[in-house]
């Protein structure tokens, strides 16, 4: 069993960056929280409702902060592209939804079992581990998620301001820009996915 907490997170970050991805320890106190990121997901995203991992079954900003308010530290992770095959209809790949949800399930699995009872993990996209989520069925409430055991909220599900987040950890975020093609829209450059492992 692990018991340092510097030799867990280096241990973390090497099968992370094992993966084709980075991590950086950060303050807990540096996650920025905010009321007009869930807001963003109710006016600007089409997956509303359509996932137990989103908005309104996801935490709100002021639960997010209070769960931060508990750490002290944190694992900001990074995975820069896309590891499938993506379409006009499909921004971001399946095969890369459930890599990185995978990564990050492993991640918490791992220091869980290392004795590190306190922790926690936000993942990237929305869930993908069923190929239909029940939350589309009329009358759904959270507990009927089929994967509760490994479906995580992403970080701006849960009121993460993602972008301000990482510029206090020295990442430098641009905003993606699409390009409207016949069957939908593409992206213009690589998207970063962006997850956060709480850990005390």
């Amino acid at each position: 069993m692990t018991q340092n907490k510097n030799e867990e997170i280096e241990k973390l970050t090497n099968y992370i960056r094992e993966k084709g991805g980075d991590a950086v320890e950060i303050p807990a106190s540096n996650i920025v929280t905010a009321e007009w990121v869930r807001m963003k997901c109710l006016f600007g995203c089409a997956g509303y409702g359509r996932r137990f991992g989103c908005p309104p079954y996801s935490p709100t900003p002021a639960e997010t902060q209070k769960v931060l308010d508990e750490f002290t530290t944190a694992l900001l992770v990074r995975f820069d592209g896309d590891c499938g095959e993506t379409t006009p209809a499909r921004l971001v790949s399946r095969e890369m939804t459930r890599f990185v949800q995978t990564v990050m399930y492993d991640v918490e699995k791992t220091a869980f079992k290392d004795g590190f009872y306190k922790v926690l993990a936000y993942t990237g996209h929305q869930c993908g581990w069923c190929k239909s989520c029940a939350a589309k069925e009329n009358g759904a409430v959270a507990s009927d998620c089929r994967v509760r055991n490994k479906m995580r909220p992403s970080m701006e599900a849960a009121g993460i301001d993602v972008y301000a987040t990482c510029e206090n950890a020295g990442w430098k975020l641009d905003v993606l820009s699409c390009t409207k093609v016949e069957g939908g829209t593409v992206l213009d450059s690589p998207m970063s996915t962006i997850m956060l492992l709480l850990l005390e």
